[in-house]
């Protein structure tokens, strides 16, 4: 069902302010867009992008208490994003009650550095169409599920539209209504009623809503982020998801005031089983490890590989899921160092250890694996046939030390050696590095990827490659204060974990994660705070993300200069 018919026969429609400009609107969020191209819905009631909106309990103004470690001109700049395909779909799913999975056919997300950041470019005419099919896609269900969604259904008269209007857009937008949209709004629906009846008013109200930069950007700020803009970037973060009946209310009451009161609301989403899927989703995002379900291998070299593929996510999920759940003591240390892991039966083969039954947690050998860089889905991912060392080297160098590679030269595939039955990979990239083009940037990655070398392409344990003994001696070299020599994933495992450049960098990573976007030199203030409770803490991510929230350059946005 598409309304764009009914629009067109609207010929008041300008009269009543329900065309919206959504190209307009854009350009507020971003400070650049401006295509001319209008939305054929519109948004009514969308007014200028990053008002706060009204509201009860302050959802109108910040009320923002408590101590402030940073001052305003070191907070870095952020600008306006737009949700992700993740967030996207979540939000659909909790106002719809359905899984529509809608973001599988649109672009896929803009990255910053590892993580979704949506914020770079104008939104392209061919994403104009995505939002507004899905938008539709979604009304319908919408009309078919109205009887779930409000309890006057039955009546099918205007009082109930209003009633949907209120409940359904202070959901999709994340706070409040204001009366003016509202009307806005309550205009709309009459329009499609006059055209098709009940449903088709309510169908084009929820297309518009869905349409509108409310609903797909965070809209926050500037400045201190109102109670409602808090709420939807607390619940955006730690749930990728949109902010639950218990957040939305302390946000009405405004109790979401103090770093007490964040901290407070903080861990109880922590313990949410939302929670896991976020941190699902880091770590593939982090690790590199996006590709991860479509994964290939050689299936006649590794043809235990197809059997095994499918367990590897799950492995992360349930390993991640212990470590920082309420068994496991949430700390780095066990992340990159524990003895054990989950398996079932079948991936239990990979590991050389006996299981019986379903999934449950294992104990490794100790002095083979370690953590979570010796499991199956960082070890076959990073594991490129012939030049592991190579690919695993650079996801360590770039994502546990935040140091990023240069591109390799136009001729780089040219100068490698080529396969080799007699030669180990190793004694292949010894001579790779001969080379005076290559020796520079190789002696970063390949010295440090050698640590895997007891692991073949698929995460198996070997101890021989074409009949030659494994060396998996290793060396850290262009650090600060790691430099050094060590030999294999145990003792690399022991030494990341207690890096400080490595410490540093997993909280700049989830500073990144959690603001969608990169750091600049103004954010520093608030990573230097951040670190300071991560280290107090023993190093706990938990604690990590608790901080995170509390921060300043959290809970104030500071717009790009000539944005809004």
């Amino acid at each position: 069902m598409h309304l764009d018919s009914t629009l067109r026969r609207v010929s008041r429609a300008e009269e009543l302010g329900i065309v919206f400009i959504l190209a307009a609107s854009l350009a507020g969020c971003v400070g650049s867009i401006d295509t001319g191209k209008p939305s054929p819905k519109g948004g009514p009631g969308d007014p200028p992008i990053g008002s706060p909106g009204p509201g009860p309990g302050g959802g109108g103004s910040s009320g923002i208490t408590g101590p402030s470690a940073c001052k305003a001109d070191q907070i870095g700049t952020s600008p306006l994003r737009r949700l992700t395909k993740a967030q996207y779909d979540n939000t659909i799913k909790d106002l719809l009650g359905v899984d529509l999975k809608l973001s599988d056919d649109f672009s896929e997300d803009e990255l910053a550095g590892s993580f979704a950041g949506n914020y770079f470019t104008p939104i392209s005419e061919s994403q104009y169409t995505q939002y507004g099919t899905a938008a539709s896609h979604a009304a319908a269900k919408a009309v078919e599920r109205l009887p779930q969604l409000i309890p006057c259904a039955a009546a099918a008269d205007d009082a109930c539209a209003t009633q949907f209007i209120r409940q359904f857009g202070r959901r999709a937008y994340r706070r409040p209504l204001a009366d003016d949209e509202v009307g806005r709004f309550q205009a709309l629906y009459k329009t499609g009623k006059t055209d098709g009846g009940f449903t088709t008013g309510i169908a084009l109200v929820t297309e518009a809503m869905l349409e509108s930069p409310n609903f797909l950007y965070m809209v926050e700020g500037p400045g201190p982020l109102t109670q409602h803009q808090l709420a939807a970037r607390l619940s955006y973060f730690l749930w990728n998801a949109p902010p639950d009946a218990k957040l939305s209310g302390l946000a009405d009451a405004g109790q979401l005031r103090t770093p007490d009161d964040l901290e407070a609301e903080a861990k109880r989403m922590l313990s949410d089983p939302r929670a896991q899927a976020m941190m699902d989703d880091f770590h593939l995002r982090w690790l590199n490890l996006r590709n991860l379900d479509i994964l290939q291998k050689d299936a006649t070299k590794f043809p235990d590989f197809e059997t095994w593929h499918p367990l590897m996510r799950e492995e992360i999920t349930r390993f991640t899921g212990y470590v920082f759940g309420p068994q496991g003591d949430g700390r780095l240390e066990t992340l990159l160092t524990a003895p054990f892991t989950f398996a079932n039966a079948e991936l239990a083969k990979l590991y050389d250890v006996k299981v019986t039954g379903d999934w449950q947690k294992v104990d490794l050998d100790p002095t083979k694996r370690a953590g979570i860089l010796t499991q199956s889905a960082f070890l076959a991912t990073h594991g490129h046939e012939g030049s592991a060392p190579i690919f695993r080297g650079i996801a360590v160098r770039e994502q546990l030390f935040c140091v990023d590679l240069p591109p390799p030269p136009p001729n780089a595939d040219a100068l490698f050696p080529p396969p080799s039955m007699t030669k180990t990979t190793r004694e292949r990239l010894q001579m790779h590095r001969a080379a005076p083009q290559c020796a520079s940037c190789h002696e970063l990655m390949d010295t440090l990827g050698y640590a895997f070398e007891s692991f073949d392409d698929i995460g198996r344990y070997r101890t021989t490659e074409n009949g030659v003994a494994i060396d998996d001696s290793a060396k850290i070299v262009g650090t600060s204060d790691d430099d050094g020599e060590f030999k294999g994933p145990i003792e690399l495992g022991k030494r990341l974990a207690k890096s400080k450049a490595v410490q540093q960098c997993v909280a700049t990573q989830w500073f990144r994660y959690a603001m969608g976007r990169n750091e600049t030199p103004l954010d520093q203030c608030t990573i230097d705070h951040v670190f300071a409770r991560f280290k107090d803490s023993n190093f706990r991510i938990p604690d990590l993300l608790l901080a995170l929230v509390e921060s300043d350059g959290f809970r104030v946005r500071r717009p790009e200069e000539g944005s809004k």
